[in-house]
């Protein structure tokens, strides 16, 4: 996301790679993590564990999971970059600007690209175990 932010700051390769380069990139990257691990995925798993029971499809979970994370983290690092990056605008339009933006890209990013790539990996490494019935 921080490249797509880049990009719509200042569009081409010399401004993505500028903030790649920076010790900004590094301060986002730090923040994103420390939100989600304090913040947001403990959130989320309440939320889930309200809405789901143990008879609720592993799918469904996975998917109400992924929707919420992207939904919560999307708000939280769209008024982190708002923040650092300046804003012309009041602040609530600008954040919203930014919000909007990010969640047009940050949800099919997850559920067509990241998510399914991420899932692959994971089951690959770790398969199921497979249920074997006791007779």
């Amino acid at each position: 996301m921080t490249i797509y932010n880049s990009w719509l700051l200042s569009p081409g390769i010399a401004g993505v790679m500028n903030a790649l380069s920076s010790n900004q990139f590094i301060m986002i990257l730090l923040t994103a993590l420390v939100i989600e691990c304090v913040l947001v995925a403990p959130v989320v798993k309440k939320i889930v564990s309200r809405l789901t029971n143990e008879h609720t499809p592993f799918i469904k979970r996975v998917m109400l999971i992924s929707a919420l994370m992207v939904l919560f983290m999307c708000a939280s690092m769209s008024l982190v970059a708002t923040l650092i990056q300046g804003y012309q605008d009041p602040l609530l339009l600008a954040y919203g600007k930014t919000f909007l933006l990010n969640l047009v890209m940050a949800f099919p990013l997850q559920f067509l690209i990241v998510g399914p790539i991420a899932r692959a990996i994971f089951f690959k490494l770790f398969p199921p175990a497979v249920a074997v019935a006791i007779t």
